[in-house]
């Protein structure tokens, strides 16, 4: 893997940073919205928070990693758009979306939203010891319990006032769910990253109670996935597998438990998340990619980018977990696969957004406000620290 890990820093070094870099925007603030197909950048072009968050959480992590002074300078100029244009200072919490000048466009509240906004932060933190950047992750953390959550789990979307609204942003397949696994994850993965800095009692029962969400709720104990879209009492409101958030929450959960160091939460998350990576290796994997989703009985087979970037990592994870050899030469044979079809070789380029099942890609926008850094560059991020840690050879 020691070679892999060279590859992935020199993925990360030579086209993921420049790409991002470039689409600085050192007029308006924050970053250009929105690049197309044909690599065409619109500078007018909405700019979403979660792509600014996730932004922040790219040029931070970068830092923490390669000590690279631009990075930091473009990790400030993410966060001074993030506070100044894209938090609401009347009613709390992130907006969903502001124009290309930063002024509000879309004034709804988003728990998923709020959730990454704590991931960016919490990272940045992390990268630079900034006290005001922390106390924005807090005050976040305590919108998204004040204001999301009811006696069920949490609730998804709201107008500028936090007056409740149908979760119209993450329901999916034209059925409206009031509570999604993918949102659950996200407040997950920000409360653990923000636990790592800040050590508060209240965040780690918050914690607690998504994991136990997770085992109880989400996950289904005979098909070995997890559910993914429900109406207020956890009842499923369509049948989805999704293949990528599956593996994804796989090493996330894991992830969770170990920050917290509840030595009784770990044993059992950590058996049911073997048991998730276990089920896409025998039954979804593929030299070729991993599939999409399946939505009630029917498979997409097209090959997300994000899809084959969790799949490096939880693999590789399980592997660690267990050495198994099958998932370590899964995760290699996925990076093989995005270094051959999801990686854009073209000048300037960045990853496709998906490609067919015979590795054509979709002419999708290289960048808008769900396209991001977020994914391929945590890969790379991920694997190459877990190697310098582990000293794994193979």
């Amino acid at each position: 893997m020691e070679k892999i890990a060279q590859e992935m820093y020199k993925e990360l070094k030579d086209r993921i940073f420049p790409f991002w870099s470039k689409l600085k925007d050192e007029k308006n603030g924050g970053f250009y919205g929105y690049v197309d197909y044909d690599l065409n950048i619109d500078n007018k072009a909405l700019k979403g928070s979660i792509l600014n968050s996730r932004i922040l959480w790219f040029f931070s992590a970068f830092y923490c990693l390669d000590k690279d002074e631009k990075a930091l300078e473009l990790a400030h100029h993410a966060y001074k758009f993030l506070r100044d244009n894209i938090l609401d200072k009347e009613n709390k919490g992130l907006y969903w979306m502001v124009d290309y000048k930063g002024k509000p466009a879309d004034t709804r509240k988003h728990t998923y939203s709020q959730a990454f906004g704590i991931y960016g932060l919490a990272q940045y933190y992390k990268a630079t010891g900034n006290e005001e950047a922390l106390n924005i992750a807090i005050d976040l953390f305590n919108i998204i319990e004040r204001n999301c959550r009811d006696e069920n789990g949490y609730l998804e979307e709201f107008d500028r006032n936090w007056n409740l609204k149908e979760n119209y942003e993450l329901s999916e397949h034209g059925v409206i769910s009031s509570r999604t696994m993918n949102t659950h994850l996200h407040i997950l993965e920000a409360y653990t990253l923000l636990y790592d800095v800040w050590k508060n009692s209240n965040l780690k029962k918050s914690i607690i109670y998504l994991l136990n969400l997770f085992k109880d709720k989400i996950y289904s104990e005979d098909g070995k996935y997890l559910k993914v879209f429900f109406d207020d009492n956890w009842d499923t409101t369509i049948d989805i597998k999704s293949y990528g958030h599956d593996i994804e929450a796989s090493w996330l959960l894991d992830r969770a438990v170990d920050v917290l160091g509840d030595e009784g939460i770990k044993d059992t998350t950590k058996k049911y998340t073997m048991e998730i990576a276990e089920n896409i290796l025998n039954n979804i994997y593929s030299p070729d990619g991993i599939a999409n989703e399946t939505v009630e009985g029917k498979t997409d087979l097209s090959r997300v980018w994000w899809v084959q970037a969790e799949s490096v990592v939880g693999f590789f994870n399980a592997y660690q977990k267990t050495n198994d050899v099958r998932f370590m030469e899964a995760s290699k044979n996925i990076w093989e696969y995005i270094k051959g079809y999801l990686i854009d070789k073209r000048d300037g380029g960045e990853w496709y957004w998906k490609v067919d099942e015979n590795g054509k890609p979709f002419e999708m926008p290289i960048v808008e406000p769900w396209k991001c850094p977020y994914h391929n560059s945590r890969m790379c991020i991920e694997i190459i620290e877990r190697v310098k840690n582990n000293e794994v050879s193979g």
